[in-house]
């Protein structure tokens, strides 16, 4: 029975030392992106992302900023571009009022940038998000929630097709916790 409680003492002893051990959680890191921003141009595009934090002390999502320099529409393919994660494929993206069964289905639609128009959009990986129950889904709410980005490289594939063919965009930037290597 004594040996009982003495296991029983060290053990939280030992979740007590772990507590305090210094572990950082996402809260109580300062996260940095390197480049603050990617951006790649070329004459019929300036494409951009950059790593946003939002209400989070951590990155969340990218805001992603098209401007169309050609003399023809660009066409935004979102079933198409893909979230990456250190160079690889890790899924689609989505966004604020996304419809999830357009997603489940590989049926976004597309957004059309015309000639001189600049595009802008929050954006995420779908699979670092929580989708709210359509219950809690009101006026004004937020249906889907960002997750945090993790330490890494960390970008999109962006699918753009144009009256020419189509370009696919790599864009990614490093993001690490302060004091990470």
């Amino acid at each position: 029975m004594n040996c009982r409680r003495t296991v029983g003492f060290l053990l939280m002893i030992g979740l007590a030392l772990c507590g305090c051990s210094g572990i950082q959680s996402p809260s109580n890191a300062a996260w940095i992106a390197q480049p603050e921003f990617v951006e790649v141009d070329n004459h019929l595009l300036t494409a951009r992302i950059t790593p946003q934090k939002g209400e989070y002390p951590y990155y969340a999502f990218f805001l992603l900023t098209l401007t169309n320099k050609s003399s023809a529409d660009l066409i935004v393919d979102w079933n198409a571009s893909r979230y990456l994660f250190n160079g690889r494929p890790q899924g689609v993206l989505v966004f604020e009022g996304i419809d999830p069964a357009a997603v489940k289905n590989a049926r976004v639609p597309s957004e059309t940038v015309a000639p001189g128009a600049v595009f802008t959009l929050e954006i995420m990986p779908m699979r670092l998000i929580a989708w709210s129950p359509i219950k809690e889904n009101t006026a004004g709410d937020r249906s889907i929630s960002a997750g945090m980005l993790p330490v890494g490289e960390n970008g999109i594939h962006l699918a753009v097709r144009h009256e020419n063919g189509h370009i696919t965009i790599p864009l990614s930037v490093r993001i690490f916790r302060e004091g990470s290597p």
